[in-house]
């Protein structure tokens, strides 16, 4: 056996309470599951670290296995357990193409933490089961974009609908500067989606990039954009095109889901959720997965459960899929739905 040992990122114990090793373990395993990994005693150890998630494999893991395994969320760093105890620190190859400041710069309220977000991307990834050689990334409520950099950062490309039209404009304002001051080749251009008869339905932003000129003129990542309704975002996006989708439903707290015909927001996650289910499915390719996240407080996991199986979807309901509630604050106790489009 072959035993190693995850340093648990200093900051992520202060994100989840007292659950961030418990959700990162569950993280993980999905992530090992994702790889054809056989992990046995995967857990939290005491090994003279802060705070380590230990765990043993039959075979050493591979260069490309440490290196996706350090995108976990959890991670700061990782060593392998030798005789007697000794930690022998382990260098994996860099996960992702840009940056991690990409998603770390912007700061305002409400923003769904970059780490948790990361975890949300990994289960996403992990329960795919699409033939994609390059996966692409939607947020279909997608705010001011934290998941959009996320996977940018992961070197996916990424699809990104928000009914906030302020928001959109930020997200695009926000990007272009970014790749702008990092000297990253890119190339924008502006595009209708219409409906029919011609009418508009959206503005779409696309943004072609790399992380060098030579990535550029290989395959360049590419971000699109699109101010629209989540309920008919399969209007203004290419139907049976999207690997996974990773969003947070409204918490019923703090935001709102804004309805087409109605200023107001409206306050029934629920609600949204079994309205928007049909267009995300006929935006996502078979075997593709959604990862939503959710205030238990205003939506159980039951009731979600419910709405993705009416709309044809396999949830995941076994570990290392379920588990994920975590306290974030008073109002809000946050938990994860895993399903996939059978």
């Amino acid at each position: 056996m072959h035993h190693y040992a995850i340093l648990a990122n200093p900051g992520h114990n202060r994100i989840y309470f007292d659950t961030a090793l418990k959700i990162a373990v569950l993280e993980l395993e999905a992530m090992f599951a994702g790889l054809n990994v056989q992990v046995q005693d995967i857990g939290e150890r005491e090994l003279g670290l802060p705070a380590a998630i230990a765990f043993s494999t039959q075979d050493p893991l591979s260069s490309d296995e440490l290196r996706q395994i350090s995108a976990s969320s959890i991670y700061y760093a990782i060593f392998e357990v030798m005789p007697q105890g000794l930690l022998k620190p382990l260098q994996p190859e860099p996960y992702g193409t840009f940056p991690e400041s990409m998603n770390q710069i912007l700061r305002y309220t409400g923003k769904t933490n970059e780490q948790f977000t990361r975890l949300m991307v990994n289960l996403g990834l992990s329960a795919c089961d699409t033939d994609s050689k390059v996966k692409t990334l939607m947020d279909p409520m997608c705010g001011k974009g934290t998941t959009l950099y996320e996977g940018l950062i992961r070197g996916l490309d990424v699809v990104g609908v928000e009914i906030n039209d302020k928001w959109v404009q930020e997200i695009q304002t926000f990007i272009v500067k970014y790749l702008k001051n990092g000297r990253y080749k890119h190339e924008t251009k502006k595009e209708k989606r219409t409906g029919e008869k011609g009418k508009k339905l959206a503005n779409c932003f696309i943004v072609d990039t790399a992380i060098s000129k030579e990535a550029f003129k290989a395959a360049p990542q590419n971000l699109k954009l699109m101010a629209a309704d989540t309920r008919i975002c399969d209007k203004v996006v290419k139907k049976n095109s999207i690997d996974l989708m990773v969003s947070d439903l409204p918490y019923g707290v703090q935001h709102g889901s804004k309805q087409a015909t109605d200023v107001k927001m409206a306050r029934s996650p629920l609600e949204l959720l079994e309205e928007a289910l049909p267009a995300w499915k006929n935006c996502l390719k078979r075997g593709g997965a959604v990862v939503l996240s959710y205030n238990e407080f205003t939506l159980k996991w039951k009731e979600a459960a419910q709405a993705f199986e009416a709309a044809g979807f396999l949830v995941k309901a076994d570990t290392p899929y379920v588990g994920f509630v975590h306290r974030v604050d008073q109002s809000i106790n946050r938990n994860i739905i895993v399903a996939v489009k059978g």
